[in-house]
């Protein structure tokens, strides 16, 4: 009896210690993976391995795609300068990496192929994110939020939560994201608001501030243009949905995309992109 339990000890101790160096061997696989990994993001974002932002700095130049067509992002005048929030942006950009920038007019159905076709360096053009193409296209941190906002009038006290549109007249654009927003809140958030549709956001907002509704949800570049040139309104800060702007890169340009990534944090830090907002909003 005692041989067979010494037996049964040993071949337990043995069992136990396999175990222990599998999960020993598991947890060093891990580690040299992991720090596989780390090395691989290190040469990634190395300036040596990204050949867009090398010619950047031996040209002295970045080209920016655009399509200079949607204030007040960007515009061109009759003497083909170019302006706007987008325009100010990349010039500051520029600036801070010691380059100057060189934009390229292209028709918005093009810029991805501009892009791929190295005719810019990059695209800045008021460019939604798009998640399905995140594995051909090489997509910044957001700069600006182009969401829906909830408005209503600027002397309007009785409105100051969703809950609140219970019962209340809520102006959309007829077939827009706006119109679908107010449908989830009515439906699914079941807060009974009447939905009331108008051709575009701006009718929406025009109907807002003439009284014929309680609210109004518009996308926040509407809405805030609104704001500045006609008044009469204030919208919420919080956004009800989210629409990103982003810069897109082609993939490869991983350090290009850290050094936009680290301004973007500095300029929404010292302030410029609040500074740019009201610049151009």
């Amino acid at each position: 009896m005692n041989g067979h339990a010494g037996a049964g000890e040993r071949e337990g101790t043995q069992a136990h210690s396999t175990a222990h160096w599998r999960w020993l061997w598991l947890v060093l696989a891990v580690g040299c993976w992991a720090l596989a990994g780390w090395h691989i993001y290190r040469a990634w974002f190395r300036q040596g391995t990204d050949p867009t932002w090398q010619r950047m700095q031996q040209g002295g130049v970045v080209r920016a795609c655009l399509e200079a067509a949607y204030p007040p992002f960007e515009m061109q005048d009759a003497e083909g300068h170019f302006s706007g929030y987008d325009v100010d942006l990349m010039q500051e950009l520029a600036r801070r990496w010691g380059i100057r920038v060189e934009f390229v007019n292209v028709h918005f159905d093009g810029l991805y192929d501009a892009l791929l076709a190295d005719k810019c360096d990059l695209v800045i053009s008021a460019l939604p994110h798009d998640e399905a193409l995140t594995e051909d296209v090489l997509y910044s941190p957001s700069y600006f939020n182009a969401g829906l906002l909830l408005a209503v009038r600027q002397d309007e006290r009785r409105i100051r939560s969703l809950n609140q549109l219970k019962g209340k007249k809520v102006s959309v654009e007829l077939g827009a994201a706006s119109d679908l927003e107010a449908r989830r809140l009515r439906d699914e958030a079941r807060i009974p608001l009447q939905i009331v549709p108008f051709a575009s956001a701006d009718e929406a907002l025009q109907a807002l501030t003439a009284g014929e509704v309680d609210a109004a949800i518009a996308d926040s570049v509407t809405t805030y243009r609104f704001a500045q040139d006609a008044g009469g309104i204030r919208y919420f800060k919080r956004f009800l949905t989210n629409e990103q702007y982003v810069m897109g890169l082609r993939p490869g340009s991983g350090y290009l995309w850290k050094r936009i990534a680290d301004e973007l944090a500095r300029m929404k830090k010292d302030g410029f992109l609040q500074e740019l907002q009201q610049r151009w909003f």
